[in-house]
């Protein structure tokens, strides 16, 4: 399939199904770029599984494009009804080699994940990152040192969800 992207359709299936869609998509040495697509109810389903699938299991993936739209279709009983679609292009990042004359040609990603992001911590994607940066929260150290309570105001999340957050944050800032 070089040439043209390989497509995953999102339905009502478990986003691990469509995890291993993309992962067997991307098992040609060729393919460099799979789309997921999804309307509707199935767009939240599309994005956990994009998710899942780089932060687990392919970190060397990056979101190529996002594609955003409305599709009108046709009822049954007449008239029509607007559904928002959603295309997630995830793209291969081409492996950069080691220098010669190491002990073995290892391969390492062209741009390494850095602790310091936010999307870095489970249960946070891009949109829920932006969401925080316009709390003040730009990075993870500036999360560990949020006040729950505050932080759970703000973003009218659980303060148990944001604590755990916070709790992420604090244990990834120690690490360093």
């Amino acid at each position: 399939m070089s040439g043209e992207s390989n497509v995953v359709y999102i339905g009502r299936k478990p986003p691990m199904s469509y995890v291993m869609a993309v992962i067997t998509s991307f098992a040609g040495s060729d393919t460099k770029e799979v789309t997921l697509k999804a309307r509707g109810q199935s767009i939240t389903t599309a994005v956990d599984a994009a998710e899942i699938t780089r932060r687990r299991f392919m970190k060397e993936l990056n979101i190529g494009e996002i594609t955003i739209g409305t599709e009108e279709i046709q009822q049954e009983e007449g008239g029509t009804r607007n559904v928002s679609t959603i295309e997630i292009t995830l793209t291969r990042v081409p492996p950069v080699k080691k220098e010669v004359g190491e002990e073995s040609e290892k391969t390492e990603s062209a741009i390494p994940i850095q602790p310091t992001e936010l999307t870095s911590i489970e249960g946070i994607g891009a949109s829920r990152a932006e969401k925080l940066k316009s709390c003040g929260v730009n990075s993870v150290q500036d999360l560990a040192n949020f006040d729950p309570k505050e932080l759970s105001e703000k973003l009218q999340i659980s303060e148990k969800r944001v604590s755990k957050w916070i709790d992420e944050a604090k244990k990834s800032s120690n690490s360093k």
